[in-house]
């Protein structure tokens, strides 16, 4: 079995945070219903660079093992298709802007009424409220606004944005969890209720060591480069062939074992470097010493000398490397599976393993439309309405598919 087995998920998302939070509760178990506007879908399918077919990357990365429905919701059969579907979920997420779903009838206060057990999330760039509650807002906006790009560069640069969508990922995390915890407040209330997240508030609390810094000893965060805010040495290296990043991380012997690795046993009690407040505090002089120290051995020598002195180092891949690399491949982390038009594809397997009820890949992103009938015939509706449906315009399915 799975968690999250005989959980109905209706995914009224698109883009990337809503779709890839869904994406984790159907690797968990749930079924999740991707509704989708006709003609054309998901935007994220025509989103980005990377195409195979007609298929973009990205919605391939974000829509695994969800059944589609597509749907024409500016119609009234549309909207009453979903509304019925919506009676028999568990967990409803939506990234509409804000107040959009109540005038479509699919908010919070409407669907309630039929479904009290229903757990239904909002998600939205900067919350339901607010000065900013009715502006777009995607990751590098939000990655903006969360002073993370303040701090995210080089010290004598300007703000840079990170190189994946964090923004969205907190997101997506948030909201997966937040469905889990919406789920299981309701079996102990017997009741859903409305959760809403905010992709500002989400990344925002991802800024720990930075507010401990500003609240309890009045710094202003500023901009470190490679280098760790609070720590040193905790950054990155070039080495004779790469880089790495190698450091020290909280109190004991975790100094000693770094000037063991780098063989400068010298540097342990040296008065200018024998607390983590003097090296931050002298960082220009401290890597004056470890710069050139780190040019003479390659990346794969420090990686043996750091294991063997258990001290903190770690190769600075690439992202092919990243996904190729030993532990990965150990891991299975990355795997394949077989989409109905592409053949076999790319995934990466669920990062959480629970040993007892693990989660697995349920199925292949789907097809525009693959399973409008199938899953509008589970609530009760006729073939025939289906067909007249699918005549009007209403409902999509792929060509050639079985119906």
């Amino acid at each position: 079995m799975k968690p999250l087995d005989g959980i109905k998920v209706l995914d009224l998302t698109r883009h990337m945070a809503g779709p890839f939070a869904t994406q984790m509760l159907s690797d968990f178990g749930a079924d999740v219903i991707k509704v989708e506007s006709v003609p054309y879908g998901d935007p994220s399918r025509r989103t980005g660079t990377a195409f195979v077919g007609d298929e973009s990357g990205l919605f391939l990365i974000w829509n695994r093992g969800k059944r589609s429905l597509a749907i024409d919701m500016r119609t009234p059969a549309g909207k009453e298709s979903v509304r019925r579907l919506a009676e028999q979920a568990d967990v409803l997420i939506e990234n509409y802007r804000p107040g959009v779903a109540d005038e479509i009838g699919l908010g919070y206060e409407a669907l309630s009424e039929v479904n009290p057990g229903l757990v239904y999330i909002s998600l939205s760039a900067f919350g339901s409220s607010g000065p900013w509650a009715e502006d777009p807002g995607t990751d590098p906006v939000v990655q903006a606004m969360s002073g993370v790009m303040s701090v995210t560069g080089e010290a004598d640069g300007g703000p840079l944005l990170i190189g994946v969508p964090i923004a969205d990922y907190a997101g997506a995390m948030t909201g997966a969890q937040a469905a889990m915890l919406g789920l299981l407040a309701r079996e102990r209330t017997g009741r859903g209720q409305k959760v809403e997240i905010s992709m500002l508030y989400a990344l925002i609390s991802a800024l720990t060591t930075r507010l401990a810094s500003h609240w309890f000893a009045g710094e202003q965060p500023m901009r470190h480069g490679s280098q760790h805010s609070v720590v040193a040495p905790y950054q990155a290296f070039r080495t004779a062939d790469g880089w790495a990043v190698a450091g020290v991380w909280g109190a004991g012997d975790a100094w000693p074992r770094f000037c063991e690795a780098i063989d400068r046993l010298d540097l342990v009690d040296d008065p200018d470097f024998d607390t983590n407040e003097k090296r931050v505090a002298n960082r220009t002089a401290l890597n004056a010493i470890l710069d050139p120290v780190f040019l003479q051995r390659t990346t794969a020598d420090w990686r043996d000398r750091f294991h063997d002195a258990r001290a903190l180092y770690g190769p600075i891949y690439s992202i092919p490397e990243a996904v190729t690399q030993e532990q990965v491949r150990h891991a299975g982390f990355v795997t394949e599976v077989d989409h109905p038009t592409l053949g076999p594809i790319p995934q990466l397997r669920p990062a959480i393993d629970l040993l007892e009820t693990p989660g697995d890949i349920a199925g292949p992103p789907p097809l525009l439309g693959e399973h409008s009938f199938e899953v509008l015939e589970e609530i009760g509706y006729t073939r025939e309405e289906l067909d007249q449906m699918a005549a009007d315009g209403v409902l999509l399915v792929p060509e050639g598919s079985a119906v």
